[in-house]
């Protein structure tokens, strides 16, 4: 979501007294912790760009699917692909035709996105409709294969006419170990439909072009593995041991809505937000790739974090938000597992949170620039 924005100086009128916004800024923080604890927790996305390749780009550079398959106003089919493996979990293959669905319309139901997902059924797999690539897209289980797909896999082609990348499919594999669940009594049938329907709503959101990182647990980022000179395939790797700990959610915080809406945006709501751009640095160097979070401050209350992350040279930038007042939020990375790539990339690390309290008006059609925000070091 990031790119290079040249950022220019924000004169902030000081109105209140030294210890009133001292105060302010004590209540900001608490609010903040507040949130990052709520159900609506926030994911700073990764957007792939059109090259293909894992770095930070704006929206307008993301790789998005190929108008010959999913294109503008049109319907996604989706379908379910049979096997013996699926006798292990319920009673068959079946009993997963509504959970399935019902994971699928989670994101079709965002109304400032163009997402319309349809499933067409149950597949027999067969030669001429092999697993994978053939332009379709589907689930599948393949529980007692030690190779089988886990998570979500997005194929790709290059168009030689752009000379950009496009998705074409996507593949959703559940994981072998809900077998193990069942049988040691870890999981009820009931707690085992809960957790695919909330497994399916976080990897079929990756199926949409996006790639989340949060400091949370369970969180999950993409890898690339290229294949061949035209044709490639993006897994996703997952780490969501926590989840049978925190429980199974399937609500999208304002982040995902926002993440799908800027991929695939809905006539007329793009022109209706305004982005935040700005740049953070500790000692005079930049703050590379960490997470930046806006948070809307209504009634004296913040609320909706969207968030994103710094680029190589510490800049940043938050697109899709709504007008109005916001404050700004900046932390390192906290955990190697979620975001192993940036890490390797150089992430900055031994730096402390950094909020900047003085609310910043939003207006629609605007890039709101922001002062350089000094992260101080000193976390180990």
């Amino acid at each position: 979501m990031l790119r290079h924005v040249p950022t220019e100086p924000l004169v902030v009128r000081d109105r209140a007294s030294r210890y009133a916004r001292l105060v302010w800024l004590a209540g900001a923080i608490v609010a903040v912790l507040g949130v990052a604890s709520s159900d609506d927790r926030a994911e700073a996305y990764l957007l792939l760009d059109s090259g293909a390749l894992d770095y930070i780009v704006p929206a307008s550079e993301a790789i998005r699917w190929s108008a010959d398959v999913w294109g503008p106003g049109r319907t996604l089919v989706w379908e379910i692909e049979d096997g013996p493996d699926w006798e292990l979990l319920l009673g068959g293959v079946e009993d997963f035709v509504p959970i399935v669905e019902e994971a699928l319309a989670v994101w079709s139901a965002i109304e400032t996105a163009d997402i319309s997902w349809r499933l067409a059924g149950v597949v027999e797999p067969s030669a001429e409709h092999p697993r994978w690539p053939d332009a379709r897209s589907a689930v599948s289980f393949q529980g007692t294969d030690f190779h089988s797909l886990w998570g979500a896999e997005l194929w790709w082609r290059r168009n030689k006419a752009t000379d950009t990348w496009e998705i074409t499919e996507c593949n959703v594999g559940l994981p072998r170990f809900l077998v193990e669940r069942l049988e040691d009594g870890v999981f009820t049938d009931d707690d085992l439909r809960r957790y695919v329907v909330s497994f399916l709503v976080a990897e079929v959101g990756r199926c949409l072009g996006l790639g989340s990182s949060s400091p949370l647990p369970g969180s999950q980022i993409l890898r690339t593995t290229p294949s061949g000179d035209d044709r490639g395939w993006r897994a996703t790797e997952i780490w969501r041991w926590s989840v049978m700990a925190e429980g199974f959610g399937t609500r999208l915080t304002s982040d995902d809505r926002i993440g799908a809406s800027l991929l695939r945006p809905r006539g007329g709501w793009l022109p209706r937000t305004g982005s935040l751009a700005g740049r953070l640095e500790s000692d005079g160097r930049p703050a590379r790739y960490v997470h930046v979070y806006a948070l809307r401050l209504v009634e004296g209350r913040l609320r909706d974090p969207v968030g994103a992350f710094a680029n190589a040279d510490g800049e940043f930038l938050i697109e899709g938000l709504a007008p109005g007042d916001y404050v700004l939020w900046a932390h390192p990375l906290r955990g190697y597992w979620e975001h192993s790539l940036l890490l390797m990339a150089g992430a900055m690390t031994d730096v402390k949170d950094a909020i900047l309290a003085q609310p910043i008006r939003l207006k629609a059609g605007q890039i709101s620039r922001v002062v350089t925000i000094p992260m101080r070091g000193g976390r180990e």
